[in-house]
C-alpha cells in the first residue's frame, strides 16, 4: 500500500522462495502481494541447468521494448538460452502434474506440528520460522530472553547429522531445514528424529 501510494517499485526476490517453496507458487501470494518485480531461479529448472528471470509487469517492460537499444543491458551471453528454457518448462510440468506446491503447503503444516513437539523437548531451542519447505531453528543460552549462545552448537549439530547420513546447513547457530518438495512424512519424521539426536549431544558436548 505504502509503494502503491508513493509510486514506489515494490521488488520481490523469489529467487530462493518461488516455484512452491512456501506452499505457494511464490511467496508472495502467502500475503496477497503483486510485486512490481519479481526475481525468479534456482527451482525454477530445480538445479538442473542454470536459469535465472526478471519477471516484470508491461508497464515496466515496455520501457525496454520503445526502441532498438533500449533494451535492459546485462550479460547476455547465455541470454535466452533454449536448453535451460526447455529444462524449465519441463520442470514446470512435473510441479503441476505431479501437484508439488500443495505438497509443499502439507509438509509445512506437518513441519509446524514436528517442529513445536521438538521444541518443547530441548530447552535450547528459540525461535522457529517458517513455511511450507523454509525453516529456520534458533538454537539459543535463553530461549525466554532469546540470549544468544556463546558457542557454535549450530556447527556441532551440523557436523554431527552430516556424520549419521543427513546434510544440514547452518547459519551460525540457526539451522535451515529445507528439504525437497518430494520429501516423504517418513523422511521428514527422520530428520525430527537426527535433531531430537544432535541437539543434546550438541548440549553435553558443550555443557548447556
Amino acid at each position: 500500500e505504502l509503494c502503491s501510494k508513493h509510486d514506489i517499485f515494490l521488488i520481490f526476490d523469489e529467487v530462493q522462495t518461488g516455484f512452491g517453496k512456501t506452499g505457494k507458487w511464490f511467496a508472495c501470494e502467502n500475503w496477497g502481494v503483486t510485486p512490481d518485480m519479481m526475481s525468479i531461479s534456482k527451482a525454477i529448472t530445480s538445479g538442473y541447468l542454470p536459469l535465472g528471470v526478471m519477471v516484470t509487469t508491461k508497464k515496466i517492460a515496455s520501457v525496454f521494448n520503445e526502441k532498438p537499444g533500449a533494451e535492459f543491458r546485462s550479460g547476455s551471453t547465455y541470454g535466452g538460452h533454449t536448453v535451460s528454457c526447455a529444462a524449465a518448462l519441463a520442470n514446470i510440468e512435473i510441479i503441476e502434474k505431479e501437484n508439488l506446491v500443495a505438497r509443499a503447503a502439507e509438509i509445512g503444516q506437518y513441519l509446524t506440528k514436528k517442529f513445536a513437539e521438538l521444541k518443547a523437548r530441548h530447552r535450547i531451542i528459540g525461535e522457529v520460522h517458517g513455511m511450507g519447505t523454509l525453516w529456520a531453528i534458533e538454537l539459543t543460552a535463553d530461549p525466554a530472553t532469546n540470549k544468544k549462545l556463546d558457542v557454535d552448537a549450530g556447527t556441532f549439530v551440523r557436523d554431527w547429522c552430516w556424520k549419521h547420513g543427513m546434510i544440514l546447513r547452518n547459519n551460525g547457530n540457526i539451522l535451515v531445514i529445507a528439504p525437497a518438495l518430494i520429501i516423504t512424512n517418513e523422511e521428514l519424521d527422520k530428520v525430527v528424529e537426527y535433531l531430537d539426536q544432535a541437539i543434546p549431544a550438541a548440549m553435553k558436548h558443550f555443557g548447556l
